[in-house]
Parts: C-alpha cells; sequence; structure tokens
C-alpha cells in the first residue's frame, strides 16, 4: 500500500470488524475473542499503524505532562532539580514540559496560560514570584485562578494566601549544618556573601546565619556580611568588597556555588592564595566538584527533592478528595565536604 497515516478506521475496514472493536484491543478495556484480537494486531503490524497517543491521553483527561516554570536553566539548583524531576518522570510515564520564565513575571502569566491551555496534569513552579518575601496581590490571584483547574506544586517557596502543595529543601538547617562544620574546624570570624534581600531564599539563610553566630558565641560583622545577587559576576564583585577591609575573617559561607566560584576567580585575580580563607558553597552543584579547590557545599538532597514532588503533584488530582493528607513536605538537605574546608 501507498505510505500514508492510517486510522483505527482504515484498521476496521481492512480487517472487517468496526472501529470500536479496534479502539478495545488497542485499549485492552473490554473483551474481544482471540481471532478477532489476532486478526486486529496482524493488521495493526502490517500498516506499522502508531496511535495517537495525545488524542488517546485527551480522551481519558490524562496528558501524562507536567509543567515546570523556573527562570534560568542555567542556574545550576534548577538543572540539577530538573534532571532528577524529569528521571522520575520517565519511570512514571510522565514527560516535562519545561518552561523558562527568564525571571520575567509576565513570562510566568504566559506560561501558566500556556500550561492550562495545554491541559497539564500539573504545575511544579520554582523561583520568581513564588520566592518574593512580598507576595504580589495580583501575580497570587492569577495562581488561584490556574489552581481552579490545575494542582500547583511550589518547590522552595510559597505565596501568601495560596494554599498548594509544597515542596522545600530544610535551608535552615542548611545553613546549620555549615555553621557548625566550619566551628569544628576552628573558625571564629565568618563571612556571608551574595543573595538579595526580599528573596526568600537568600532571607533564610541570613537570618539562619545570624542566629546561629549568636548561638554559637560568635560576633556578626556587618562589614563582613555583602549582598551581591547570585551569579558568577556578583560574587566576585562581593569577594572585591570584602577584600578592601582591613580585618578579614577566616571562613566565607556563599549564597550558592556560583557566587563561591565568583570568589575564587576574585582570589585569583588579586593573587590571593585561597587558603587563606575556608569557603563554602550552596546547592552543591557540578560547579562545586570543579573548582579549584573543590567546594565544600550543601546538597538539597535533589533526587528526593524530584521524586516527592512529582508524587504529589500526579496525585493530586485523588487527594485533592482527601483533605487530610500531606500537602507540604520539608526534605533534609547533607553537607558534601570537598578540600575548600580542610585547612
Amino acid at each position: 500500500m501507498d505510505k500514508k497515516t492510517f486510522t483505527i478506521y482504515d484498521i476496521a475496514e481492512a480487517t472487517n470488524v468496526s472501529p470500536a472493536t479496534v479502539s478495545r484491543v488497542l485499549n485492552g478495556n473490554y473483551p474481544v475473542s482471540k481471532k478477532t484480537k489476532e486478526k486486529v494486531l496482524a493488521k495493526i503490524q502490517e500498516y506499522n499503524f502508531q496511535p495517537n497517543s495525545i488524542a488517546r491521553s485527551l480522551s481519558k483527561k490524562e496528558t501524562k505532562m507536567i509543567g515546570l516554570i523556573l527562570p534560568d536553566i542555567t542556574n545550576p539548583f534548577f538543572s540539577s532539580f530538573c534532571m532528577e524531576l524529569e528521571k522520575y518522570a520517565q519511570k512514571k510515564g510522565y514527560t516535562i514540559f519545561l518552561c523558562n520564565s527568564m525571571n520575567d513575571s509576565k513570562m510566568e502569566s504566559v506560561y501558566l496560560k500556556v500550561l492550562s491551555e495545554r491541559q497539564v496534569e500539573g504545575i511544579i513552579m520554582m523561583g520568581g514570584r513564588i520566592n518574593k518575601s512580598l507576595t504580589d496581590a495580583e501575580e497570587a490571584s492569577e495562581v488561584q485562578e490556574v489552581m481552579k483547574k490545575i494542582p500547583i506544586l511550589m518547590v522552595n517557596g510559597e505565596m501568601a494566601g495560596v494554599d498548594c502543595y509544597k515542596v522545600k529543601s530544610d535551608e535552615l538547617l542548611g545553613m546549620k549544618m555549615i555553621v557548625e562544620h566550619l566551628v569544628e574546624m576552628g573558625h571564629k570570624k565568618i563571612g556571608l556573601l551574595g543573595g538579595k534581600q526580599g528573596i526568600t531564599s537568600t532571607d533564610i539563610k541570613v537570618e539562619g546565619f545570624r542566629q546561629l553566630l549568636m548561638e554559637n558565641g560568635l560576633v556578626y560583622h556587618p562589614e563582613w556580611h555583602i549582598y551581591s545577587g547570585f551569579s558568577v559576576g556578583s560574587g566576585q564583585k562581593a569577594m572585591n568588597k570584602l577584600l578592601g577591609n582591613k580585618a578579614m575573617p577566616t571562613a566565607i559561607i556563599c549564597i550558592n556555588d556560583m557566587i563561591a566560584s565568583g570568589a575564587l576567580v576574585a582570589c585569583n585575580h588579586q593573587n590571593i592564595d585561597p587558603k587563606k580563607f575556608a569557603f563554602v558553597g550552596y546547592d552543591d552543584s557540578f560547579v562545586a566538584d570543579i573548582l579549584t579547590p573543590s567546594l565544600t557545599s550543601i546538597n538539597h538532597d535533589y533526587e528526593k527533592l524530584g521524586t516527592v514532588a512529582l508524587d504529589l503533584i500526579i496525585n493530586a488530582k485523588n487527594e485533592q478528595e482527601a483533605p487530610e493528607v500531606t500537602k507540604e513536605v520539608t526534605i533534609e538537605p547533607f553537607l558534601t565536604k570537598r578540600n575548600s574546608t580542610d585547612w
């Protein structure tokens, strides 16, 4: 036969059965005689017939697609989470629809609309509007509107007044692990670089840092605490500013591994031996392993973060009927020790 796109109607006509019978053979949801089934399957193989999985899933109201909205896939934290989420999604028979908002709230709004139209079964949100310490009422209202049709899960974030599924890495515990490790290594003068005020992930770490210094009988030096951002460049600027001080810390905590990378670049440019400081990062991304010295860093337990997030969101429809189910899960991070704190 000439090459063409075959349908169940072509299979039905060629085997002299009804389209409904072909559909039953494909779906296996109704009994069909062995003889008829073998005849239909033989013709399907002959025609190399590929069922339209999208049409079938829509008819069942199951697209097997989960939307993921994040601000920047080049950020190692987001890409590490995305990789673990996608690996687990494949095992569960799901596809991840990735949307980069590029740190733009308007793009987040566009993607919320696009994902709703694509009839994804759930939406996972990271960064952007869900990481603002002060929730924007209009942005929250938009999320709530989408939630009327599709369950939403937030990773390491939340919005005031939005009751959705949440998975969080315990960032306060992560900071505690860092400070205790540095104190154990004999450090009493500790600085903190990077992040932005008004971003929850930064605010949690900063609050924990100051509290933990006090609990360990250490002094908080505001001149050693420098906000700068989250990129390599902002880490370099923060370290250059820190190096302008007369008195210096012996240990430096960085809001993420990119900041630590920039801080090491600044040391290199000023011909300062990085061993003058003990550096600790946060996120334990691939960057931590390739730096010289290799970077001690907090790992969010990405695998668990991804699997728990996916399980929550794909079970959300059933769980909505049982209000007593867990809607928020906190994951314990762990400290990966490397060369940057050996001295």
